[in-house]
């Protein structure tokens, strides 16, 4: 099943969050889903298992850093076309 994933990553109690998001970033590249960087979320898209795997990569990666929040909104219909087409 192929999905869509929009992620909000919110690190907290650190002023220095930019350097953990480009962190979580730079491993949501490498890790075999196709990435979206938006001014306010990312969106990742690729087969079911390869997004689970890269939501809970990057949850980790920010939760070894410190506190953190990662809003996720999965679809196997929106935004996936976009894609596909």
């Amino acid at each position: 099943m192929f999905l869509a994933c929009q992620l909000s990553l919110y690190p907290l109690g650190t002023a220095a969050y930019t350097p953990v998001i480009k962190e979580a970033v730079t491993a949501l590249e490498q890790s075999g889903v196709e990435v979206e960087v938006n001014a306010m979320s990312t969106i990742i898209r690729g087969e079911e298992e390869t997004v689970w795997r890269a939501a809970r990569q990057l949850f980790r990666l920010a939760a070894d850093r410190g506190e953190a929040v990662l809003v996720m909104t999965m679809s196997n219909r929106c935004g996936c076309q976009v894609a596909r087409g």
